[in-house]
């Protein structure tokens, strides 16, 4: 069995810290690790994703920039039962 990866480690801490603080707020939908997808420069770079309800949330939570040195990014997306 092979060590788990310091990077990977740090980055699910990370996302467990922005789930304490903003999962159970009402414009919260989901929080996850995944790739920056409006980063044209670095569409590889990993990111914590907060996935919000409405764009006027943005403003309402005021998300950190980064936490533990992974970047913050907000995604718009309210989802639902199909």
């Amino acid at each position: 069995m092979t060590a788990p990866d310091p990077f990977w480690l740090k980055a699910y801490q990370a996302r467990d810290k922005l789930i304490a603080q903003f999962l159970d707020h009402p414009d919260v939908s989901l929080i996850d690790i995944g790739y920056d997808l409006e980063n044209k420069a670095a569409p590889q770079q990993i990111v914590l994703r907060v996935h919000i309800r409405r764009p006027s949330a943005k403003q309402k939570l005021a998300l950190p920039p980064e936490i533990d040195g992974l970047p913050v990014r907000a995604i718009v997306a309210d989802y639902g039962v199909e």
